[in-house]
């Protein structure tokens, strides 16, 4: 156990040059400490660690953010590395100027409970969507939004995303037929038009009531950016505006699906493993320098 846990720990200390020993020190009792509080396995935090460094998040902030993470992880029924890989696309795409850890995964719980997806689907996913969205301005409480709508009527999250990003770039792409509506209706682009505080839907929702319904449909280039805007405007417009309003209030969501989840026999195995296997790992570090020298 300890030296499984020696390698991993090393492994995280090539992300961080100059390090000093009490500093490591320091972060391994940390990494158990963590284990012990959140009922996880060390050798399941320490590959969170180092994706979390490497994905940016500052050493002294890493362990709020893996803590954001771990009840993630326990309230969408997933694995924490999984949790990490989802909130840190976000942040890293927005900002954390903008978005934060724990805003990120409340926004995707309510997401989930929206729609027709779970945790993890939307961790594997965000990637297709979030680099557009953001570059645009795009507020992520819109994407989220908008994928529990598509989500709700069947379409797959994996699709759902393709298919939101169709939609951004057609409706901001200079030169397309849809842009040239919106700037015709509206005397502006998209990216104007968001920074004035509008959303994309409205904006769509302004084009479909203006052009009528045939000539909106034979507007878009791509079958996924017409599925995205046939899905979130007209008889579907109502869900998607209950669920940005949603999105605006979902503050605690994460806390309540982790407090909800952690309850029961197999969260109470869970803590006497993660105990366990701290134990074997401090016995074993009390014992490694009298194996050190015997090898």
């Amino acid at each position: 156990q300890f030296i499984g846990f020696q390698n991993q720990m090393n492994e995280v200390f090539t992300l961080l040059p100059g390090i000093t020993e009490d500093a490591m020190d320091d972060m391994r009792g940390d990494v158990l400490q963590f284990s012990k509080d959140f009922a996880v396995l060390p050798n399941e935090v320490v590959p969170a660690l180092y994706q979390s460094l490497s994905a940016g998040v500052p050493p002294d902030n890493v362990f709020s953010f893996l803590e954001v993470a771990q009840k993630a992880a326990v309230g969408g029924v997933t694995e924490l590395e999984t949790a990490v890989d989802g909130i840190s696309s976000v942040v890293n795409a927005y900002g954390d100027d903008v978005i934060d850890a724990a805003t990120a995964s409340d926004v995707m719980f309510t997401a989930v409970r929206l729609g027709k997806t779970d945790f993890e689907q939307l961790s594997r996913s965000l990637f297709n969507v979030i680099p557009t969205a953001s570059s645009l301005g795009i507020e992520f409480g819109e994407v989220a939004a908008g994928l529990a709508t598509l989500t709700a009527q069947g379409t797959p999250t994996s699709v759902a995303t393709t298919q939101l990003r169709q939609l951004f770039v057609e409706a901001s792409k200079s030169g397309t037929t849809l842009d040239k509506t919106i700037r015709q209706l509206t005397g502006q682009g998209l990216t104007g038009l968001i920074a004035e505080g509008r959303t994309v839907t409205d904006v769509l929702q302004e084009v479909r009531d203006s052009v009528g319904e045939e000539e909106f449909r034979n507007m878009f280039g791509s079958v996924e950016a017409l599925n995205a805007a046939l899905g979130t405007t007209g008889p579907n417009v109502e869900a998607m505006t209950a669920n940005m309003d949603a999105m605006n209030d979902s503050v605690g969501a994460t806390d309540a699906a982790y407090e909800t989840m952690d309850k029961g026999i197999q969260r109470t195995i869970d803590r006497f493993k993660a105990f366990a296997s701290t134990a074997l790992i401090q016995v074993g570090d009390a014992l490694s320098p009298l194996i050190d020298k015997a090898l």
